[in-house]
């Protein structure tokens, strides 16, 4: 590394490390990203084993194209093309026809009103028609503006000039089982459709009622990448340094420098002193405000708020399959479009069943007879990630990551297939990539214990308190210290949003102009009086 001085330097080069460099250097600002690993992307991770392509970690793009990235750096001429399956995702259980969710709503409704009952298909398209003004309305715009104070908020949305404010204030605060039980819904769809929320380790009796709009749409909506997810982060790299940005892999930052109360730079492992008047970083809090600094340093606030940072109960146990062709479900000899769903879910036949899973998921227990277990096969969309004629299967179910995985990895696998093949008799790998939750925080240091969001989804750690009162918008009390990464408001999941609020503000705070506009969904927000200045 020649160069040693820059305006930024970026902790992490994860997608809002990205995103936040992209930005910047954008801007004309000298930014280098610090990565600890020998490549980008974070959890837009794709594997390629045997010809086989894998997406172990991100694979469903709930925000795909909203993303204000994509537009303002227009990656679609970068290669990266969304695919938006028909089929969205489809519910196969033993004892009943199969659950069918379409992008289109009016045909999910059909379906719901054919094959189970009127009332689902008249409260499907109520239900959705709510979900997605609150989302286009008020959740995705949010998500690309700074967290404000809960109070503030309720009060904004109550002033609004229209009454969706007011509608989505009355169910923020509650549980998402609570909301779902407004809308009238036989169970099986009762519980497909809580199930898209769950599926992600969230909790349904947790107060996280206003993400429960947004995920219910988002994932009738979603996307995968062509090519792997891979190409979502390998095209923002690419602008990076098309805009004169630097990027540094293998670099495992170990202490941000100080001078006289104002950051200064950082250290790497080797001892490399790299020098910044703004250090962002988009790791989680232990990290930020523990590893990166001494004692006396930072308040004692936020070392403290770092301490009690709270790990997800629940991860992710991945088994990766190459086919020989495509599975095909019991069940859909009536119902070929079961069948070529981006999402198949298996096992999920109630509410209570479903509740008593994730309940006993809490408590720590690791599921052997019904894993609830969700499939894809990418290739049935996407046959480039797979060799011609052949295809790859992708399962993940929930499992505490409190086990001794490294010992029963193979086990749990094996026992995985099983039950898919339980499901899809033509099921018959002709290899397996095993992806237990213990390689999941060997793969990242800020998923510590699997922990894809950085940190848990509870009320304390969410909103204005992402990762704290004093940090959730971006800045933090050390001068030139800001924090941008999934740990901060809004979250994780690929949504884009740290990284791009993160970029707004420190550019804001150089006193540089921004060659790029605000989404059209925050402008109307605001004439709206949904956000407010």
């Amino acid at each position: 590394m020649k160069d040693k001085n820059y305006d930024v330097a970026i902790i992490g080069a994860g997608p809002n490390g990205l995103i936040c460099g992209a930005y910047l250097a954008k801007a004309g600002l000298k930014v280098i990203l610090l990565e600890a690993r020998h490549e980008t992307g974070g959890g837009l991770d794709t594997l390629e084993f045997a010809g086989f392509k894998y997406n172990p970690h991100a694979i469903y793009h709930m925000m795909a194209d909203i993303m204000p990235v994509y537009h303002d750096f227009d990656l679609r001429s970068r290669g990266v093309k969304f695919i938006f399956p028909e089929v969205q995702a489809s519910y196969i259980a033993k004892d009943r026809k199969p659950l069918i969710f379409y992008h289109d709503p009016k045909k999910t409704a059909g379906f719901l009103s054919n094959e189970f009952s009127t009332k689902d298909g008249e409260e499907y398209i109520r239900m959705y028609t709510e979900f997605q003004e609150y989302s286009e309305k008020i959740l995705i715009p949010l998500t690309y503006v700074p967290a404000v104070p809960p109070i503030e908020q309720i009060q904004t949305l109550g002033s609004a000039k229209d009454d969706v404010g007011r509608r989505f204030n009355d169910i923020a605060e509650l549980p998402p089982i609570e909301i779902l039980n407004m809308y009238d819904f036989s169970d099986p769809v009762k519980a497909g459709i809580l199930n898209l929320f769950c599926m992600w380790g969230l909790q349904p009796y947790e107060a996280l009622g206003y993400l429960f709009p947004l995920y219910i749409y988002r994932m009738t909506n979603a996307a995968l990448v062509s090519g792997g997810s891979h190409r979502l982060s390998s095209a923002i790299h690419k602008t990076i340094i098309e805009n004169g940005g630097a990027i540094s892999d293998d670099s495992e930052v170990v202490k941000v420098m100080m001078r006289n109360g104002k950051v200064e730079g950082v250290v790497i492992d080797d001892g490399t002193e790299i020098k910044a008047s703004v250090v962002a970083s988009t790791v989680d809090p232990k990290q930020s405000f523990l590893k990166f600094f001494d004692d006396h340093e930072i308040p004692e606030n936020l070392a403290e708020s770092a301490r009690r940072w709270e790990w997800e109960k629940t991860t992710f146990f991945g088994t990766h399959l190459a086919l020989r062709e495509a599975p095909r479900y019991i069940g859909t000899e009536s119902f070929e479009d079961a069948n070529r769903a981006m999402i198949t879910f298996l096992g999920v036949t109630g509410t209570e069943d479903l509740l008593d899973h994730l309940g006993s998921l809490e408590n720590g227990k690791v599921p052997t007879e019904n894993l609830f277990g969700h499939t894809t096969c990418a290739s049935l969309f996407d046959p480039i990630q797979a060799p011609d004629g052949m295809h790859t299967g992708r399962w993940e179910s929930l499992a505490p990551y409190d086990h001794d995985w490294e010992e029963n990895k193979w086990e749990y696998a094996r026992l995985c297939a099983a039950q898919w093949k339980e499901y899809a008799p033509n099921l018959d790998p002709i290899n397996m990539l095993v992806y237990p939750p213990t390689y999941i925080e060997k793969k990242f240091l800020n998923m510590v214990k699997g922990s894809i969001k950085q940190g848990a989804y509870v009320p304390l750690q969410m909103g204005y308190f992402r990762p704290n009162e004093s940090c959730s918008q971006g800045f933090t009390p050390v001068e030139g210290f800001y924090v941008c990464g999934a740990s901060v408001y809004p979250g994780g999941m690929i949504i884009g949003g740290p990284g791009y609020i993160g970029a707004n503000l420190i550019a804001e705070d150089f006193g540089i102009s921004r060659p790029w506009n605000e989404p059209e969904s925050v402008k109307t927000a605001r004439e709206n009086g949904i956000i407010q200045g």
